[in-house]
């Protein structure tokens, strides 16, 4: 049958993928990644985004094969080792760490630091290699479907990549859109792709091919940072982290056992929001904290050091870490900020994510899959066996840290195009971050805007020119159609939840 070759075709594939990955070059990348990964990861302040951003220029004079699988490496441990502070000095390595604080603290104040570490790691790399399993069996095939898409199916999965993640901003949804139109707009910089005309350049040669996404994605999620800590730096007080007893007991399996069910779950939501562009584990983690809680025989316990709490939210934003891949590789839209970083990585290397990825370079993609299982193998042997070490990471001084990081941001700007202009580029998008992150203005939309602009524009103007101008190109196919509706109860549901939040703030203002 079709189905049985497809799979005997996707197995074939995947041992190509590995015996292309299984060179000590592609495997030191690996390790060096999930080092700094980790380091990352447990540095509060530090996020997988803002460290994807600042090495990624590095990466692009590497092979494909070696400075990719780096990068995936550096971004699933620093997922992960954002818990390493969350449990020890209670603040978050990142954002996707947060709900993870909630217990693995309280766990930590109770002499439990080693065991709520060690169930964090176990929980992340169950769950990540879920989401790894479900991203090899899916994304080929999703790829042959997406073969059959035409213009005007790509112009409306742009739309509702744009749109996920203003429905997933909450109270925000308004500064989401805000900030979607200004990633819009800056995409339009440069000569049209079309008539070849100057949009915005203002006379400027520097502008003519656009502005330049490495650079933005460092100002926006690296300098924006160092000028935010450097705000915060004679407000600060140093958290003492909670250091692990040499004789204190480490994770049993029975407690594995225990939670196992609840991984298993979180790891299914955390996969099941992944695959949606846009959102991410920031997300993915709460939601299956939620879920977890709602499930468990013992609710009252969760934030006072529950063993299901602290895996539900570990394992929902890992699993959500391979799952990003599949918008990312099979569409060409990346799934969160951290892949939206990658997208560009792919790019510089020479490979356009979408459909046609899996036709022209399918060994190459299978070889980044079965990277993410290596990783994490690695990942636990790593972790397991140096988690005395990073759990002091948190005690490495911000005046040291943060010069070191600026100099990096300035130095990987300069190093994509050698050019001054794109250091100037970046102190100026770091400008802009901070003054988004000082309004609570969402800066993802942003980038996720800037990067499925020139996809959008032009699939928009080849569906247009199919049809002579004829909007009905978009109603009159049978899979533009669907996704017409979905986009149409997307905006209908973003509508209504603005209307409560309306209702509810004029409610709260005349009961005061």
């Amino acid at each position: 049958s079709v189905s049985c070759g497809l799979v005997v075709l996707m197995l074939d594939t995947l041992l190509q993928g590995f015996a292309l990955i299984l060179n000590w070059a592609s495997l030191a990348a690996i390790v060096v990644g999930l080092l700094a990964g980790i380091v990352v990861g447990a540095l509060p302040g530090l996020s997988a985004t803002m460290a994807m951003a600042l090495v990624s220029p590095f990466t692009f004079f590497m092979p494909p094969e070696i400075g990719i699988p780096f990068l995936l490496s550096l971004f699933k441990s620093a997922i992960y080792a954002g818990s390493i502070p969350a449990i020890t000095i209670n603040t978050p390595g990142t954002a996707a760490a947060a709900a993870t604080s909630l217990d693995g603290y309280v766990l930590a104040r109770q002499g439990q630091a080693r065991k709520a570490l060690e169930l964090s790691l176990v929980a992340s790399v169950i769950a990540d290699l879920g989401g790894t399993i479900v991203l090899i069996l899916l994304a080929g095939w999703l790829a042959s479907v997406a073969l059959s898409f035409g213009p005007p199916e790509f112009a409306l999965l742009y739309a509702m990549a744009l749109l996920t993640i203003t429905s997933v901003s909450g109270r925000h949804a308004a500064k989401a859109l805000l900030s979607a139109a200004l990633g819009l707009l800056i995409a339009c910089i440069g000569l049209d792709p079309m008539s070849g005309a100057q949009r915005f350049t203002f006379g400027s040669t520097d502008l003519l091919g656009g502005i330049s996404l490495i650079p933005v994605l460092i100002g926006l999620f690296a300098m924006s940072e160092v000028f935010h800590q450097a705000e915060q730096a004679l407000q600060r007080q140093r958290a003492v982290a909670i250091s692990i007893a040499p004789d204190a007991q480490g994770l049993r399996f029975g407690e594995l056992r225990k939670v196992l069910r609840t991984i298993a779950r979180s790891t299914g939501i955390g996969v099941g929001v992944g695959v949606l562009p846009g959102i991410g584990a920031e997300i993915s983690t709460w939601l299956a904290y939620g879920s977890a809680k709602r499930a468990s025989r013992q609710p009252e316990q969760f934030g006072k050091g529950s063993h299901e709490g602290l895996a539900a939210a570990e394992a929902g934003n890992n699993a959500a870490c391979p799952a990003c891949l599949i918008p990312l590789t099979v569409f060409g839209i990346p799934g969160d900020t951290v892949t939206a970083v990658m997208l560009g990585a792919f790019i510089a290397q020479g490979l356009t994510p979408g459909p046609l990825l899996f036709v022209n370079d399918a060994p190459l993609v299978y070889s980044l899959f079965a990277s993410l299982v290596i990783s994490n193998v690695l990942l636990l042997v790593v972790a397991y066996f140096g988690i005395r070490v990073f759990s002091r990471i948190t005690e490495i001084p911000p005046t040291v840290l943060y010069p070191v990081v600026a100099a990096l941001c300035l130095a990987g700007s300069f190093a994509v195009n050698s050019s001054a202009s794109d250091v100037v580029l970046t102190i100026v998008a770091g400008m802009v971050g901070y003054l988004m992150l000082k309004l609570r203005m969402p800066t993802p939309p942003l980038v996720i805007a800037m990067l499925v602009a020139p996809g959008l524009e032009n699939a928009l103007r080849q569906s247009l020119t199919l049809s002579g101008g004829s909007l009905s190109i978009f109603y009159t196919r049978p899979v533009a159609l669907t996704l017409l509706a979905i986009i149409a109860i997307m905006i209908g549901t973003l509508i209504w939840q603005q209307a409560r939040s309306i209702s509810a703030l004029s409610q709260g203002v005349n009961n005061s």
